[in-house]
């Protein structure tokens, strides 16, 4: 397969240890993103909402049938895959040859050469389940290595979301490897929510490391993941500080944040007194109240840096704290997260 642009040039750059430099975006005021990527963002969510229809009592239908109109949005997908570890993450993997943000299109139904493969990944329904299993632990991290620069001796990431990372490695791995079989045009979607979120960020990274370039990653309410060398590696080899733009691959990693998400900002500290899990520079931030579903084109910004003091870290002033609504917060992400299977159809 060939290497796109980013592999490219992270093949250029000798990451280890390079004149000793970290890659920093200033911090900016924020901007609202590409408007179709704005409207992107909808179909995302949706996939992603999807994969809360896997659980212990439910499975998305054959060819791609479910409760949140799985059929009729997006008439062409067909499920290859889907499995339920536990109440914390559960997903899916789908594929088409259609235009998934265009799927009303005659001309695009079936018609390209071009196949989407879709990984989407659930977290816990419940707020207070993913912050009471959010253990602080870290663990070594290294990356393989094969098209990616090394990410050092002192990466480190939260060692539940490695567990799972691991355990859904070994359960889609062959079936991935299947799909992108001698493919040249393709796109590899990965999605999640929450911890889904976090264990999709560890995906993109194991494929794009495995020579896959055309990788889009998009995550919602995904919690902190490692410290700071990990971060700080993970958005250079993501393209982090490149543009928002649509059908490119220059920045792979759309880290989406809503508004009072308490959850994408934890944990902080690790188990030793030394460890600290650090803000991605990667921030979608959307500027909305949990009881507005459909942000505005100017309401969805991109912050630049993770620590920016007017996106998430100014959320959690003290006189904040009691007031936030810190459920919705987390699960209103251009739609209602997580009620597939709950509500009556």
């Amino acid at each position: 397969m060939k290497p796109t642009l980013l592999l490219t040039l992270i093949g250029l750059y000798n990451w280890s240890h390079a004149l000793g430099l970290w890659f920093k975006a200033p911090s900016y005021h924020p901007e609202p993103i590409d408007t179709t990527v704005y409207s992107n963002l909808f179909t995302y969510a949706h996939l992603i909402d999807i994969a809360y229809c896997v659980d212990k009592f439910h499975q998305i239908g054959e060819p791609f049938d479910c409760e949140l109109a799985c059929s009729s949005r997006f008439p062409n997908m067909t499920l290859v895959k889907q499995w339920y570890f536990d109440d914390s993450v559960a997903g899916y993997i789908a594929t088409t040859h259609s235009n998934i943000f265009q799927y009303k299109d005659p001309s695009t139904i079936m018609s390209r050469k071009k196949k989407t493969i879709v990984v989407s990944l659930r977290g816990t329904r419940s707020l207070y389940d993913t912050i009471a299993d959010l253990k602080v632990d870290m663990v070594s991290y290294s990356n393989l290595r094969y098209s990616l620069p090394y990410c050092g001796l002192n990466c480190k990431i939260h060692i539940g979301f490695n567990e799972y990372f691991q355990n859904t490695i070994r359960t889609i791995h062959l079936v991935l490897e299947n799909e992108l079989e001698d493919l040249e045009d393709y796109e590899l979607v990965m999605l999640g929510h929450s911890m889904g979120g976090s264990v999709a960020l560890l995906l993109a990274l194991h494929y794009l490391d495995l020579g896959y370039g055309k990788i889009t990653l998009v995550t919602m309410g995904q919690p902190l993941v490692g410290n700071r060398e990990f971060t700080t590696w993970a958005d250079y080899v993501l393209g982090s500080y490149m543009p928002v733009t649509h059908n490119t691959f220059d920045r792979i990693y759309l880290r989406v944040v809503h508004k009072g998400d308490i959850v994408t900002t934890i944990p902080k500290n690790g188990g030793l007194l030394f460890e600290h899990y650090y803000q991605f520079d990667n921030q979608i931030y959307l500027n909305v109240s949990a009881r507005d579903t459909m942000p505005g084109p100017q309401q969805v910004v991109d912050c630049f840096s993770g620590d920016n003091s007017r996106c998430i870290a100014k959320d959690f002033q003290a006189r904040d704290l009691i007031s936030n609504n810190y459920y919705e917060n987390h699960n209103t992400y251009f739609r209602r997260l997580g009620l597939c299977g709950i509500l009556p159809v």
